[in-house]
């Protein structure tokens, strides 16, 4: 059963943010890579840059605050032995081929890989979109990774693969963790959860 200690304030507003700063990145990742007519393309690059900036701070801050905060939430996103021995059968069970395992963990082994992910790729990403923006200070680097085309692509391909994760989370939170979604955004949970016998499980939380 879902309940509020799953996701404190801090980690709330974290995820808040992060959700502003992944929007704000795509649209304006948008309209850098398909320049509009009429529309201040300089203007868009510092909002990109800014949002950029953003969500490297926010996810710094809350690592440190995983690791040395109130919480100390970051085992939760380690994973253990039982992430190894579910981890084929919640492939199967988010591909519709089996079963949802049993555990007892806060989070199942693909969100873990997930939550991991995202800022390695994130730093990443930060790192193609300076060589993007500054090309001549970086001539060397960029060439070794192929030239500037390459790490452009790269950059695209990379914002694809957030838009997909995020998707994907967010079919998974109406689809699977409906009430994480109250409590995530509003700190409680739903007046009346419906959910049926057949379906409940241990809740797959959302909070980054």
């Amino acid at each position: 059963m879902a309940k509020p200690s799953d996701h404190p304030l801090f980690a709330r507003i974290s995820h808040w943010i992060n959700l502003i700063n992944f929007l704000a990145l795509i649209i304006t990742g948008f309209l850098i890579h398909f320049p509009m007519q009429g529309v201040n393309m300089n203007l868009v690059r510092n909002l990109h840059f800014f949002f950029m900036y953003f969500l490297l701070i926010n996810g710094v801050v809350r690592i440190y605050y995983a690791v040395f905060g109130k919480h100390k939430d970051w085992r939760a996103f380690i994973p253990n032995k039982e992430d190894f021995k579910n981890l084929i059968p919640m492939l199967k069970y988010y591909m519709f081929l089996g079963k949802h395992p049993k555990q007892t963990n806060k989070y199942n082994p693909m969100q873990k890989a997930a939550y991991l992910a995202l800022p390695i790729m994130a730093v990443i990403q930060a790192i193609t979109g300076f060589l993007l923006y500054w090309p001549t200070k970086f001539t060397g680097l960029i060439n070794a990774l192929g030239g500037l085309a390459a790490v452009r692509g790269f950059h695209y391909i990379m914002m694809w693969l957030f838009i997909a994760i995020i998707v994907a989370h967010i079919y998974l939170v109406f689809t699977e963790a409906r009430p994480q979604f109250w409590l995530m955004f509003f700190g409680k949970a739903e007046e009346k959860e419906d959910v049926p016998e057949d379906r409940v499980k241990s809740p797959d939380n959302v909070a980054l």
